[in-house]
């Protein structure tokens, strides 16, 4: 009897938000190939086109172009965006901060704005939203030409994300989360305790929107920019979240812990990490598996239940933010200077409100 009742008292301990740990072996023999860019890849993260081309930035301000079988397509200097994620347009333009570029490679045009490592948000109808290191959110017509811009307190180096109702959310060094209308209005802005810098805006389909920040919490904002709750980590917060299936929203720490949070705002579980998960957010696949990099080098592939599943070793730091293609297949970037392509499972990114980074493969921060 008493034996029973100690089985029964750790799985109640296992279901109800403890660290969860695992011994499984890492799973280096995925390895499909790596892609050289030369140098260090920290916060950009790949985009992947209809055609199964990936587009990644690396450290010395350069955008990548690779096709499916890890052979180079093209390369294109975008000085002062190297740290930036592409975004795919509508029409297949590649914007790389205040940079647009063709298919093949070639310049489209430049805006001229401050640098920046915000990834560009693109509107159904083109419209192209960036975050600017000189304090402003900046909205651009395809062409190139402005259309307006919004001045913030501080900095944005948060990528920008755009509602159904074509409303800009963006986050930046000012403490601010904002709302913009498609008409560079501000509709509202909502005070965390802190700094916003890399994490940016995930939309669930209720509207709500959820950001982190360096006052260690997640933010829960509701679509008015009223409070509907905030969850209280152990260290600032630079990984943006992203939302499962059922609700549940997936975040990184800078207290080295990777934390699932219902849509409630409590915690349904948290892992432990060996180091602390920076820029990485996560990518989440059909089977539920969530995928996220950390400052321990590994690409860390997590069940939905919060044990471990596999890890993948790199030689670096693990920034980027991973991506799921058609396939199956997972591409992540480290500060080893490669871009890898890693088996995984068929099926794709999961159907959830925002399964990842900007939303879905191509990055445009719009459902």
């Amino acid at each position: 009897m008493k034996k029973s009742l100690i089985i029964i008292s750790i799985i109640l301990f296992v279901s109800t938000g403890c660290d969860n740990q695992s011994t499984n072996p890492e799973n280096n023999d995925a390895l499909i190939w790596t892609f050289s860019t030369g140098d260090y890849i920290d916060s950009s993260s790949p985009a992947i086109d209809s055609d199964g081309t990936i587009y990644i930035g690396s450290g010395h301000d350069k955008i990548f172009a690779v096709n499916p079988d890890g052979s180079q397509k093209w390369t294109f200097s975008v000085a002062g965006h190297g740290g930036s994620s592409p975004a795919i347009g509508p029409d297949g333009t590649i914007h790389m901060g205040t940079y647009a570029i063709n298919t093949d490679g070639t310049l489209k045009w430049k805006f001229t704005g401050g640098g920046c490592s915000s990834s560009a948000a693109i509107g159904d109808d083109g419209t192209v939203y960036v975050g600017s290191w000189d304090d402003h959110l900046y909205a651009i017509h395809p062409d190139g030409t402005l259309k307006w811009k919004y001045k913030t307190g501080n900095g944005i180096s948060s990528s920008p994300a755009i509602g159904s109702d074509g409303t800009v959310y963006v986050g930046s060094v000012d403490k601010y989360l904002y709302a913009v209308s498609p008409n560079g209005s501000l509709k509202w802005k909502y005070s965390t305790g802190d700094a916003i810098c890399y994490s940016s805006p995930a939309i669930d389909t209720d509207g709500t929107i959820y950001i982190g920040s360096h006052d260690k919490k997640l933010h829960a904002v509701n679509p008015d920019g009223t409070a509907k709750w905030s969850f209280l980590t152990g260290h600032s917060v630079e990984s943006s979240p992203v939302i499962g299936s059922d609700g549940t929203i997936y975040i990184g720490s800078f207290d080295r812990k990777f934390y699932a949070i219902n849509p409630d705002g409590t915690l349904k579980w948290k892992l432990s990490m060996q180091e602390n998960v920076y820029y990485s957010s996560p990518a989440i696949d059909k089977e539920g598996t969530i995928f996220v990099g950390s400052v321990d080098e590994k690409l860390h592939a997590i069940n939905p239940d919060g044990t471990v599943k596999w890890t993948f070793k790199t030689g670096a730091s693990v920034s980027s933010s991973p991506a799921v293609g058609n396939d199956g297949t997972i591409y992540v970037g480290s500060d080893d200077f490669k871009l890898y392509a890693i088996q995984g499972t068929p099926g794709g990114v999961a159907d959830t409100p925002w399964p990842m980074f900007c939303c879905n493969n191509r990055r445009t921060g719009n459902k």
